[in-house]
Parts: C-alpha cells; sequence; structure tokens
C-alpha cells in the first residue's frame, strides 16, 4: 500500500498544476491510516500475550508532532510521534504493569511502520521529543504528562505540542488530554521570551547539527552556490520560515484562538489577516516555503532518503532540474539565492538580540542626562533610581540581562521626573509593582520592546488606585493594548477553551480585568466619551454574566434552563461604572426544578464573587429579589408576578422602574419586561406612594447623605447628588411622569464627576488636589472644558435641580406617625 501511494504522490506532485498544501495533507492522512492499522495489529498482538480481553486500546492516543502534526509530511519525512495513556480507562489492571505493556506494544507497532535491518518501511518513526525521552519508556501517563509540562518542561516542548495532532487509538481522551494543556502551549501573557528562546534554540542548531557542517565551513552564510546547501536547516532555510510563524504564534495565540494552528502556510496568512505580518511578506513566505518544499521533496525522491542538501554532482543535479520543475541548473540557483536573502532578512529582523543596541542607547541617554539622579532624593529613591539605570539590578534579574533593560530604565525614569511633582513616592509604588511581578524579566522585556506600553503603566500607577489595583491583580492585562482592537463586542471564547473549571474562572477574571482597564484608559486619554463608556461596561458585565451562566451550567453537567437574569440599577440603565456590582434577580421559568434553579444561582455566585489571584469578576447584590435576602436565590416567574401583585412594597417598585433582562433566555426576558412595564403602570394609591418613596428617602439621607462642599468631590451620596436624583426619577417613572430633562442632565453630570473621581481615588478630596493633567477631562460638560469656578457653579446649579424636583414631589406629603411599611395598594 505505501508502495502505490508513494508512486502515486509522487506522479500528482510532478505535475505543474499540483497542489502542495492538498500533497502535504494526503501524505499526512495516509500516515495517520498507516499509524492507526498499526497499533491496531500490534494491540491484537499485545492482549494474545498477556491474555487482555480488549478491543481497543481505550484511553491509549499517540500525537503526531512536526509536519505530521502540521499535516504537511513531504517525500520522505520521518514520523514525530507522543504517546500518552489515562490509567483510568486503559483495559490494563494496574497490577499487570500498564507502562510495561503500552510500552510493548508500541515498540511492536514501531517494528511494524520501521522494521529494524530491513529496507522495507513504512515511515521512519522518532519518538526523541517525548517527555524525558532518556529516561522513560516511549508513553507516559496523561497525569505524569501534565506534571512534566505544567513544571518541567522546556520551551522546546512548548514549539513541539504547537503542532500536536491527534493521528491514532483513542480520540477523545486524546482532545481532552490537549485541552488540558491549552494553558501551557498558549498561555494568556503576551511572551516575548519565546523570541528569544526560540533564537537561542536556531543558534544551538546552527552551531551543532552536523548537517549543517559543509555551511559552517563557508566564508558567508549565504552564496551564489546553492550547493551543500541544507534546504530545511541552514541559513534562509525551511526551518527560519517555521520561526517566524511560530515565535508569533506563540506569541499571541494565547490571546488570538485563530492563531491555534498546526499548518505552516495556514498560520503565516492567519498572522497577515490579523496584522501581525504585512500581507505581501507573508505571501512571500509562503511562496519560498512552497519553492524550497518542492526541491526538498525533489532532493529526497533521488535515493528515498531523508536527506536536505542541494547535490554537488552533475547526475543528481540534473534529476532533481527534472524532478523540480526548473529549466537549467543557473534558474535554481537564483531561485534559491534570492529566498535565502529574503527569508534569512526576516528572519534576522525578528529574532537577532538588541541588547548591544540598548546598551548604546542607555550610554547616550546617561550622557544626555549630567545629573540622571536628582539630589533631593531619598537614599531609598536615589537607590531605586541607581537600579533602574543598571538594568533593574535590584530585581533578581541575572547579570546577563542588566545591559538589554538599561534604556528601559532612563526612560522610565524620564516619565516619572516629567509626570508627577511627588517623585518619590511615585518611584517608590512603580519600583514595588514591578518586583511583585513574579516573572518580572518577561514584564521588562514586554515593556522594553513595546515603549508605547510605558505611558499605559505609569499613568494608572501614578494617579489611579483603582486602575493600580487591577495591574496588581493582573500585572500582564496591558498587553490587550497590542492586539488589534477591531471588534467592538469582547470574546469569551478563550474563556471556555479550556475546560478545566478553576483555569475558567482564572481567565474569567482576567477577561474582566482586562477589558475594564481597556475601556478606563481609552476614557482617561479621551478617546471613549462618557455614554459610550458605560454601555462598553455593561456590555462587559452582560457577556460575563452569560459565559460564567455557561461555566456552572457545564460544570453541573446540566442544559442552561430557561431563565432570565434580571439588571437592577446601574445595570438596568445601562449606565455602569468603575466599581460597580451588578443588582440582579433571577427569574426561572416555572417548569424548571426549583432545586436546580437554587444550585445555579448558588454556583453562579461562587464563579463570579470568589476570590482568586486575580481577584473577583463581579460584586453581586440579590437583596432586591422578592424577600430579600431571606428569600430563596432564585425565583419562579409565577412567584415574581404574585409577589409583585400581592406583597411588594412601594420601594421594591422603585427598584423596577429601570428593571432590564440582561442575560438568559431572550423569550422569558421579553415576558418578564413586559410584565414589569404592567406593574409599573397599573394605577395605584399615589398618596400611600409618596408617603412610602418620602419614608424611604428620608431614612437613606439620615443614614448615608453627606453635606459636601461643592468645591469636593462626592458625586453620589451629596445633597442633590447621584443617588437623590436617580431615586426621583425612578418615582417619577413609577408615578407615571414624563421625563424631566434637567433631572436627566443633572443625572449625566454627576455620572461624569463619579467616573472621574472613582477612578482617580477622589471621593471627598478637594479638587483642587486633583492631577493637573485631568482638569481637561473633569472640569467638563457636555463636551466643552471649563474653569474649575465655572464646574463648581454647574454642580450647585445641578444640586439645586435635584434638591427642587424632591421638594416637588414631596413637599405636600405629611410624614406618617410610624414608618411600618405595607404593601401597595391598588386604585
Amino acid at each position: 500500500m505505501k508502495n502505490e501511494f508513494v508512486l502515486s504522490w509522487t506522479q500528482e506532485s510532478l505535475s505543474a498544476q499540483s497542489d502542495f498544501e492538498s500533497l502535504g495533507r494526503a501524505q499526512s492522512h495516509f500516515a495517520d491510516a498507516t499509524i492507526e492499522a498499526a497499533l491496531r495489529i500490534s494491540w491484537a498482538a499485545i492482549c494474545k500475550r498477556f491474555s487482555i480481553k480488549a478491543d481497543t486500546p481505550k484511553g491509549l492516543f499517540i500525537l503526531g508532532l512536526g509536519k505530521l502534526g502540521g499535516e504537511d509530511l513531504n517525500f520522505s519525512s520521518d514520523i514525530d510521534l507522543v504517546a500518552f495513556y489515562d490509567a483510568d480507562i486503559l483495559p490494563v489492571s494496574a497490577n499487570k504493569g500498564q507502562a510495561y505493556i503500552i510500552n510493548q506494544c508500541l515498540k511492536e507497532m514501531t517494528q511494524i511502520l520501521s522494521p529494524r535491518n530491513s529496507p522495507k518501511q513504512i515511515w521512519r518513526v522518532d519518538w526523541r521529543l517525548r517527555p524525558e525521552s532518556s529516561g522513560t519508556g516511549l508513553a507516559l501517563s496523561t497525569a505524569k504528562a501534565e506534571k512534566f509540562y505544567f513544571f518541567r518542561a522546556l520551551p522546546w516542548h512548548r514549539l513541539a505540542l504547537m503542532k500536536a495532532r491527534i493521528v491514532a487509538g483513542d480520540k477523545d481522551i486524546g482532545s481532552e488530554f490537549l485541552q488540558t494543556l491549552t494553558p501551557f502551549i498558549w498561555p494568556q501573557n503576551l511572551d516575548f521570551r519565546a523570541l528569544d528562546d526560540l533564537a537561542s534554540l536556531k543558534s544551538r542548531i546552527n552551531n551543532e547539527h552536523p548537517g549543517l557542517s559543509y555551511e559552517r565551513r563557508q566564508t558567508k552564510p549565504i552564496t551564489e552556490n546553492p550547493e551543500g546547501f541544507n534546504l530545511k536547516l541552514g541559513a534562509g532555510g525551511i526551518r527560519e520560515i517555521e520561526f517566524i510563524a511560530n515565535a508569533q504564534q506563540l506569541v499571541w495565540g494565547g490571546k488570538q484562538s485563530d492563531l491555534r494552528l498546526t499548518h505552516t502556510l495556514s498560520a503565516l496568512s492567519t498572522l497577515a489577516e490579523l496584522g501581525h505580518i504585512e500581507a505581501d511578506e507573508a505571501h512571500q513566505l509562503c511562496t519560498a516555503y512552497q519553492s524550497l518544499r518542492r526541491i526538498e521533496n525533489a532532493v529526497q525522491m533521488l535515493r528515498n532518503e531523508q536527506t536536505h542538501e542541494v547535490p554537488h554532482n552533475e547526475i543528481d543535479k540534473r534529476a532533481v532540474l527534472a524532478l523540480s520543475n526548473y529549466k537549467d541548473w543557473d534558474e535554481l540557483k537564483w531561485d534559491i539565492c534570492v529566498i535565502r536573502q529574503f527569508v534569512n532578512a526576516r528572519f534576522k529582523m525578528l529574532f537577532e538580540s538588541d541588547a548591544s543596541a540598548s546598551a548604546e542607547q542607555a550610554e547616550t541617554e546617561a550622557y544626555n542626562a549630567p545629573n540622571p539622579i536628582p539630589d533631593a532624593l531619598s537614599v531609598t529613591g536615589q537607590d531605586i533610581v541607581r537600579s533602574w539605570l543598571n538594568g533593574f539590578s535590584d530585581h533578581g534579574l541575572p547579570k546577563s540581562q542588566l545591559v538589554q533593560y538599561q534604556a528601559l530604565g532612563h526612560r522610565l525614569l524620564k516619565r516619572v521626573l516629567n509626570s508627577v511633582a511627588e517623585t518619590e513616592t511615585a518611584l517608590e509604588n512603580i519600583d514595588r509593582f514591578l518586583k511583585s511581578i513574579s516573572r518580572s524579566a518577561q514584564y521588562l522585556d514586554l515593556l522594553n520592546r513595546h515603549e508605547d506600553l510605558l505611558d499605559t503603566l505609569i499613568t494608572p500607577l501614578l494617579h489611579s488606585p483603582h486602575m493600580t489595583a487591577l495591574l496588581e491583580q493582573s500585572p500582564h492585562i496591558i498587553d490587550i493594548f497590542l492586539i488589534p482592537q477591531e471588534e467592538d463586542t469582547p470574546d469569551p471564547t478563550a474563556i471556555l477553551a479550556d475546560t478545566d473549571y478553576g483555569m475558567r474562572l482564572d481567565r474569567l477574571r482576567r477577561f474582566v480585568n482586562e477589558h475594564l482597564f481597556l475601556y478606563y484608559h481609552r476614557f482617561m486619554e479621551k478617546t471613549l466619551p462618557l455614554g459610550p463608556l458605560q454601555e462598553k461596561l455593561t456590555q462587559l458585565a452582560e457577556i460575563t454574566l452569560e459565559t460564567a451562566l455557561q461555566i456552572v451550567c457545564e460544570e453541573l453537567d446540566v442544559e442552561v434552563p430557561t431563565l432570565s437574569v434580571l439588571g437592577l440599577g446601574k445595570m438596568g440603565t445601562q449606565t455602569m461604572a468603575p466599581k460597580s456590582d451588578l443588582d440582579l434577580v433571577f427569574i426561572f421559568a416555572d417548569s424548571v426544578d426549583s432545586e436546580l434553579s437554587a444550585q445555579i444561582v448558588r454556583r453562579l455566585k461562587t464563579t463570579l464573587t470568589t476570590p482568586l489571584k486575580e481577584g473577583i469578576a463581579y460584586e453581586l447584590d440579590m437583596r432586591l429579589r422578592p424577600s430579600g435576602r431571606s428569600g430563596p436565590p432564585a425565583v419562579k416567574f409565577s412567584s415574581f408576578k404574585n409577589h409583585h401583585e400581592n406583597r411588594a412594597h412601594s420601594w421594591e417598585h422603585i427598584a423596577l422602574a429601570h428593571a432590564r433582562s440582561v442575560a438568559g433566555d431572550i423569550n422569558l426576558g421579553q415576558d418578564i419586561e413586559a410584565y414589569c412595564d404592567e406593574v409599573l403602570n397599573k394605577t395605584r394609591d399615589k398618596e400611600q406612594f409618596l408617603q412610602d418613596a418620602k419614608v424611604m428617602w428620608a431614612r437613606v439621607e439620615d443614614q448615608r447623605i453627606m453635606d459636601t462642599p461643592h468645591g469636593h468631590s462626592n458625586a453620589k451620596l451629596r445633597i442633590g447628588g447621584l443617588m437623590q436624583a436617580q431615586y426621583i426619577q425612578a418615582c417619577r417613572r413609577v408615578l407615571g411622569l414624563s421625563v424631566a430633562d434637567d433631572l436627566e442632565a443633572a443625572i449625566y453630570f454627576w455620572q461624569y464627576q463619579q467616573i472621574w473621581e472613582r477612578l482617580l481615588g477622589l471621593k471627598l478630596n478637594p479638587f483642587s488636589a486633583m492631577p493637573p493633567r485631568y482638569n481637561a477631562g473633569v472640569f467638563n460638560e457636555n463636551g466643552q472644558s471649563v474653569s474649575l469656578r465655572e464646574y463648581i457653579k454647574r454642580s450647585k446649579k445641578h444640586a439645586a435641580c435635584v434638591v427642587r424636583h424632591t421638594t416637588e414631589l414631596f413637599g405636600k406629603i405629611d410624614m406618617p406617625s410610624d414608618d411600618t411599611s405595607l404593601p401597595v395598594k391598588w386604585a
């Protein structure tokens, strides 16, 4: 079968119309079939030898790596295999020696595919890419493999698994295993250290691989004469194209799942689509890759040898010309030379270290800064500056790496000195933050390669306590600024890509933190106005709720039931702000089991609010559900309706004034929203409502509202502030009164101030203490910057407006002799 396949495949490859990618996939899929057949034959023999009663080796699977994994085998490729088994599923009892029996099975399979001392082979089999290949058998249990990859693996193991594909055995267990390894292969952080790791690996290949001995003897790495050139490993060869693709996949693939591809040409095309390389460069690299691979196939067809060197003798050269469709040797020679120069130039551009350039830049900056260490600093401050200028020498980095971070130290110091008056405090805050990061070298490398991220980092550390808290929880969230943000809707796909519950919770928090940080940064830099900011924050909360609900239902192994999540407060009005919690009511269809609905809500609360390394996703407030804290966490729709018709108090309807279905079943959500409108529009005893509303506001005013000077920030809890304005507007909605435009203007004014005070940590502080760089942003109304004096004047106007509306609503209502609240009276 192999001989017939090779003959057919070769005839097709020699055709001028042959499709390169289809040929690679055909060869790889044939390999899959033969490996599967050999595994079944060997398993049958093992079962007979060890008296095992099982038709298939359930739990055992084989991964193809390299070109087999990438569905890109060439004429005489070997096949790189690794094998694993689930010890709990394998139909071999532990006392029989699972590892020994599986090892015997795979040895027999290897002998079928590649018989010892025989020229008649199906494939050359290479098991050397397995974990700890020198000290283990041919297969490892999945439990041991997970520990190895997550705790002891080297960078090249990650590179190898990038191309992993299940080629034989138990495909379901294999898929689960690869899913488990997703965080190892595709970490969420943008790890630019991968570039250094691959550059180091390529350098080692160049210096040590016996196939490059001819090239190492040449005075120049690339010459016009291609004879002796190693098409796979040589300078400007196939491996350099693969590394160009692989390196950028390793960097970006954790955030952009579209890049998790095993096929080199597909990866290059996708990198261009996502904007990581130019489309023309990707096309040239793809063309170069196919040309070199066609020549490589021709070289291997000569004697069916796994060789990659362009031949020297005339007979072989003529054969290669015929097999690769070149007219003459000069055409082939010129083509290879042009390809190599182009590929090698792109490879060096991506991989070559710029440590010497960084050192030179650091010296230049030091020369241009006659006194980089301010005399006014304390001893501690001077030590911090000295450390930065020496490449962050007291941050636990290897001495060999310090030189490449000296220029970064100069840039960072310059920004701090130009940004704040409190230099000492700023230096200490930033230095403490950088030292708190577990993999500081990776973080510094990110900042060193992307200078524009410095301001993104420094601004919150200097001015925003809330954004600083997000950074401390999730330091690498700033790498979201390096991802092209073309989609307006955050994509939670990466969260659900992992099947582990704990990992999903970590990713959920990272997802929330990075998008909050992104939106806050845009708002503070005046590229995201108030309205769109509120909409994006609300949308993020809704997507997080939907994702968390899916996680919970998958964890409980149930279908998502018919439920609707009713959003109140800022969720209802789509005006979420920094630090907002989620006011929610969970309403289930009557057909849903009560115990299941309660279990789902309890687990959902755990999913969102359990503190982990990266904090919580959101705080939940479910006190506004029927019966409040004492009631069940979930309520059926019929119970919800019965409560609001017969037992609800006026304050509960005030809370419903802007209720909105924010997650769950769309049809049920529409029915609930329609019912809420029906309740609010129903004629009620107006006098009772106004009296209840006045009593409640008096209680809130007494317990929470503060008499705040208009020169100080306190948007929400001041007299005439946001809480009072929204309360009066909700009361008007229940009474069926039209929207008061001046009240809406006051709400907008206070919402804008509240966001700034939460981001800058201004609450109750005088505006005069605010960082001057934000004056134009804070002292602003309707897009127009005003002076502090004018801003205070407008603040007084809006507060007076809210107080006036309060008086108009409650002024003629007498306070009852007691504040006993009764259910709503319907007219």
